[in-house]
């Protein structure tokens, strides 16, 4: 019974909380599930990919937070479906797939769900940006809104690049 308590005790380290946007913890899973998924592509270069892809997800979490204030159309379910598609084929094979599943304990309807509330983004900063203006300008004015955003927010990042 002693060694049982005693094991229980020292625990497993199951997950790392690299940041924790609003009091909701982006895990060390969250941020390889982003890179092994392939949701956004560090440009070349890059030399902390993690990191980049950790600022990224607090950005994405913060504007998530605004998307559900406005609540703007549900995306169709058929444009769900492809990006799923999408994304599967950027991602490999099906063995690679689950792989990348099993390994961040991300389920095929959590991914599903990332890429719907992805599309609500891009409807919600279409909204709020426009389309037709100069890519750059438009850039330009989403990141500082979102900067401005992060400024209001309670963001607290444990990450420490190596």
């Amino acid at each position: 019974m002693v060694l049982a308590v005693a094991a229980v005790g020292r625990g497993e380290i199951i997950d790392r909380v690299m940041a924790v946007v609003n009091g909701r913890p982006i895990t060390l899973s969250d941020v390889n599930g982003v890179l092994l998924f392939r949701l956004l592509e560090p440009p070349a270069g890059t030399r902390d990919p993690l990191g980049y892809a950790l600022e990224r997800s607090i950005e994405r979490d913060l504007i998530l937070a605004e998307v559900e204030r406005f609540q703007p159309p549900e995306p169709a379910p058929v444009e769900i479906a492809l990006r799923v598609r999408e994304l599967e084929q950027r991602v490999g094979s099906t063995e690679a797939i689950e792989k990348a599943l099993s390994v961040t304990g991300t389920s095929r309807e959590q991914l599903r769900r990332h890429v719907r509330d992805d599309l609500r983004i891009a409807t919600y900063l279409n909204q709020r940006f426009g389309t037709a203006r100069d890519a750059a300008e438009r850039a330009a004015a989403i990141a500082a809104w979102t900067a401005e955003i992060r400024r209001r927010a309670d963001v607290i990042v444990q990450y420490q690049p190596r």
